[in-house]
């Protein structure tokens, strides 16, 4: 769209040129470099139109075509000064501070964009300029104002231009989503409601009414405007957006049904693959679930939410090589909660397959962000139990059994206080264990072992039949 903004401005201020009649022969180089300008030669028109200019400086027509050429070429900076120019050499025509807009958005400076673009409409509608030429502007001056994020700013002057271009659809859609992007849902609302009228099956309207309707509490209104859009479009894509969108106000089989449709209608919608291995895992449907996302994969790979739901998966299957290859991956580029959920897929796969070093680093920064996790803090415990540091084991043990007792815990906790010589607070813990599972062979053993150290060897003889009972090798060889 800007490149033809600049081309239409291009033939005005071609016809601008021919009336300011320069000198023959700066005219003759300014034809010439109009001419290659207009056949594509952009290095050709650079040094035509800089030959203009060291002879006339104040030829509109030259810096203007200039900024043209060194826009088409890339050079913002370049276009950005010669646009500039113009709006020095003549501060009252719309084309300089329009295409001085145009390239501060290129250039991604946003608030400046947008006071170029102001001034082009302010000096546009004094030299009475067409609605279309007008309507350019305002359209880049709300967009400049939306990427600051001003969008109560950006609304007004979405509503000014309304007010010279009535029913602009692109200046409505802008108008709507910048209400409710400023969290004035309510006016939004007849705003998206005229933007059905004309077309019934705008998707992003659709969208945004349903939102509306739930932060409203009225979900099931939100379903109707749903299903009246699923009823006016007959494009696949648009019909899979909107089945996606009423999935998430589903549950169960009918949400399962609506992602599977959307997959089906466009199977390139990672976010409905995403959402339905979600709603598989939830249901227990493992190896769909993982089907759902290797197809989500497929569609965006770089998507953390798609790696960490690979990761599960594979997790909940027993296939702790991919799980960890996926958790890795997600640890790598995710953020906050998913960056700690894929951390500690990551540790627990990296135990699962002797990585005991790995998985203390993984699960090290898990229980640092999040010391309420109890199997992180498990799992930790007997990585580092594994690596014979056995005091930092039962430490972290000791806030996993704190977090969430059991016996599985306590018997890992009384092992780590034995090895580490506390045979005390070994034996307390150890009989705990076994109290909260007799059947615990191993809690037994160890138990025996501990209370031998404390020079109690009857009663470790007879731990050590309890675990010979439970079938414990170990403890019938010490019974010899």
């Amino acid at each position: 769209m800007k490149q033809i903004l600049c081309a239409v401005l291009l033939l005005i201020s071609l016809g601008w040129a021919q009336q300011s009649q320069p000198a023959p022969t700066v005219q003759q180089t300014l034809q010439q470099a109009q001419a290659a300008l207009e056949a594509g030669r952009l290095n050709e028109a650079v040094r035509g139109f800089e030959a203009v200019i060291a002879r006339d400086f104040t030829n509109y027509s030259a810096h203007f075509g200039l900024g043209l050429a060194l826009y088409r070429l890339g050079d913002l900076r370049g276009a950005a000064f010669e646009f500039t120019q113009l709006t020095i050499l003549d501060p009252t025509r719309f084309e300089g501070w329009f295409n001085l807009g145009v390239v501060r958005d290129r250039q991604g400076q946003a608030a400046e964009a947008a006071q170029a673009f102001g001034k082009a409409i302010e000096v546009g509608e004094k030299a009475g300029l067409s609605l279309a030429d007008l309507k350019s502007a305002y359209v880049g001056q709300v967009k400049a104002l939306r990427t600051q994020e001003q969008y109560e700013n950006a609304a007004a002057a979405a509503r000014k231009g309304l007010e010279k271009v009535p029913g602009n659809p692109e200046l409505t859609s802008l108008l709507a989503d910048s209400l409710v992007k400023a969290n004035k849902p309510l006016e939004a609302l007849p705003v998206l409601y005229q933007i059905l009228a004309n077309d019934p099956a705008n998707v992003q309207a659709i969208t945004q009414i349903a939102d509306i309707y739930i932060a409203q509490g009225l979900p099931l209104r939100a379903l109707r405007e749903i299903d009246r859009g699923l009823e006016a479009t007959k494009n696949n894509t648009a019909r899979a957006q909107l089945l996606l969108k009423k999935s998430g106000l589903q549950q169960g089989r009918e949400q399962q049904a609506s992602l599977q449709e959307a997959v089906r209608l466009d199977p390139r919608l990672w976010a409905a693959h995403y959402n339905l291995g979600v709603a598989r895992l939830r249901d227990g449907n493992i190896r769909g679930a993982l089907e759902s996302f290797q197809s989500a994969y497929a569609q965006n790979p770089d998507e953390p939410k798609v790696l960490l739901g690979l990761a599960t998966a594979y997790d909940r299957l027993g296939q702790a090589a991919e799980a960890g290859r996926f958790a890795e991956m997600a640890a790598k580029i995710s953020q906050g909660a998913e960056k700690l959920e894929a951390l500690f897929l990551q540790g627990k796969a990296s135990y699962a397959l002797r990585r005991y070093s790995e998985a203390s680093t993984a699960l090290s920064e898990v229980t640092q962000q999040k010391p309420e996790n109890a199997e992180a803090w498990f799992l930790l415990g007997v990585a580092q139990f594994n690596l014979k540091d056995y005091a930092a084991a039962a430490q972290s043990l000791e806030k996993a059994q704190a977090l969430a007792p059991s016996a599985t815990t306590a018997a890992n906790l009384g092992a780590a206080l034995y090895s580490a010589g506390k045979y005390s607070e070994a034996e307390r813990v150890l009989s705990q264990a076994v109290a909260l599972d007799g059947r615990n062979a191993v809690a037994w053993y160890n138990l025996g072992l501990t209370l031998r150290s404390l020079g109690r060897v009857a009663e470790a003889r007879r731990a050590w039949q309890r675990s010979a009972d439970l079938g414990y090798a170990p403890a019938r060889d010490l019974l010899r």
